[in-house]
């Protein structure tokens, strides 16, 4: 079976981060040599270095240029440890294309998401929770921002980059009842069919 490219999008306080930890787990456990690739992005920070200055000083157009500067970056790097690993990544192009739209970025000084020389994933999963769990999960994070305690609506900026990430027609999963280790199952079930 070939190495896999595992995406998981979704707002922030949704479980993104826990459950790819447990799927890379669960996948070694299988026999599948698996990173997750912001272990590897903490060693070699790279564009992280400079985000704080991006989202604070400059133009939503320069942060859109950026930021898919950096998913071109990130993409070369993933494909490097695709030739030994499945990898997992929390958030990739597609974040940047929803966040940037919703912010109303000029889109079209970009080329159509299938023109940029990227890795495209093999599943890409759209992590969703009911709002009062993500709230409550928010709460017990230490690297919180404003709009993490806003409750979700159609019109503001979580809601809308929700809707805007699942215009790219991911796989929903549903992360507010079941437990953590049923979801795993399922999401494993998915990338394992081969």
């Amino acid at each position: 079976m070939k190495n896999k490219l595992i995406i998981f999008e979704g707002i922030d306080g949704v479980g993104k981060t826990t459950l790819s930890k447990l799927l890379q787990n669960k996948l070694e456990k299988l026999g599948f040599k698996t990173v997750r690739y912001e272990d590897i992005e903490e060693k070699n920070s790279g564009f992280n270095q400079i985000k704080p200055f991006i989202k604070t000083q400059v133009p939503i157009d320069s942060s859109l240029l950026f930021y898919i500067a950096s998913a071109i970056y990130k993409s070369q790097q993933i494909k490097k440890l695709l030739k030994h690993n499945w990898v997992i990544c929390d958030r990739y192009i597609y974040s940047t294309f929803a966040y940037h739209k919703i912010r109303n970025a000029n889109m079209s000084l970009i080329p159509d998401m299938k023109r940029i020389l990227i890795r495209l994933p093999d599943f890409l999963f759209l992590i969703k929770v009911n709002d009062t769990i993500r709230l409550k999960r928010t709460k017990a994070r230490s690297d919180n921002n404003a709009y993490d305690f806003k409750i979700k609506t159609s019109s503001n900026l979580i809601g809308k980059m929700e809707k805007e990430l699942e215009e790219f027609k991911p796989i929903i999963i549903d992360n507010s009842y079941s437990t953590p280790t049923d979801i795993i199952k399922k999401i494993c079930k998915i990338v394992t069919k081969d």
